[in-house]
């Protein structure tokens, strides 16, 4: 098995998103003025495994608007082409897409895709509601064209100390487990390395590896206290199994996948 970190341009985040004020501030800080963290990466992964070649997570494109809490920085030599041809990996070669959660920048890269996609089925529905379909119309950030993924479920019982997952290899070497709180459909994708370490691809479950050891949700989590259950899950299993952690925006996850630098 061999695990690629493909690099999409980068993101720069307000410090009240990162770092988010309890009660009623916790969203409307957001919104007013206040200091932006450093430039952070915008990660997706390659997983050669099998003879296959999976995707988790597409990254942005260089069409992405900024949005009052968040700016990008990604042009078009940073999308996806590009940053499988650093890895020496092509589009043609991707068996399937796995999407960790539906926010543009980990789908936007989808319209350079044409293989198979997947979301998880709890993911599909809130993304269909009517709060996050404002919120895409009022921030000017839509679903890519032709965003249509195959739903799945997590349906294939406890993986270590996640209580519902869903096998994505034939080995059950690469499993999508659930992961919600920076949204209510969020999954995170671990895959067991060849040393017999767990990978885990994280999305946004985090932004860094310093928060989920702050055991601190985000400030755009619809349920806090849902999303720190969650991270207390993750921490149990990286007690429980040696664990590499690769949150999608954390800039020391590359260094932390090509140094297998597991969680103590």
């Amino acid at each position: 098995m061999r695990i690629h970190a493909l690099t999409t341009g980068t993101v720069r985040a307000k410090h009240a998103f990162v770092f988010p004020s309890r009660g009623p501030r916790r969203q409307l800080d957001l919104f007013l003025p206040g200091p932006w963290s450093d430039p952070m990466p915008i990660h997706c992964w390659a997983i050669e495994h099998a003879g296959r070649l999976l995707l988790i997570d597409t990254g942005e494109t260089a069409a992405v608007r900024d949005i009052p809490f968040v700016r990008f920085d990604v042009t078009r030599e940073q999308e996806l082409p590009a940053a499988l041809a650093a890895a020496d990996l092509s589009l043609k070669d991707v068996s399937e897409v796995v999407l960790t959660h539906h926010h543009g920048d980990h789908v936007n890269g989808l319209v350079h895709v044409r293989a198979p996609v997947r979301i998880n089925d709890a993911e599909l529905r809130f993304a269909e509601t009517a709060f996050p379909r404002v919120m895409r119309r009022v921030l000017h950030q839509p679903l890519p064209p032709g965003f249509a993924p195959e739903p799945f479920a997590l349906d294939g019982g406890p993986f270590g100390a996640f209580p519902r997952s869903r096998a994505l290899s034939d080995d059950g070497r690469i499993v999508a487990v659930d992961t919600r709180g920076h949204t209510p459909g969020h999954v995170s994708v671990i895959c067991i390395d060849d040393s017999h370490r767990h990978v885990m691809l994280a999305g946004d479950a985090t932004d860094t590896l310093e928060q989920l050891r702050a055991r601190r949700a985000d400030a755009i989590a619809p349920d806090p206290k849902a999303h720190v259950a969650t991270l207390d899950t993750i921490l149990a299993h990286c007690a429980q199994n040696p664990t590499v952690y690769l949150p999608s925006h954390d800039p020391e996850s590359a260094a932390r996948l090509a140094h297998s630098i597991t969680v103590s």
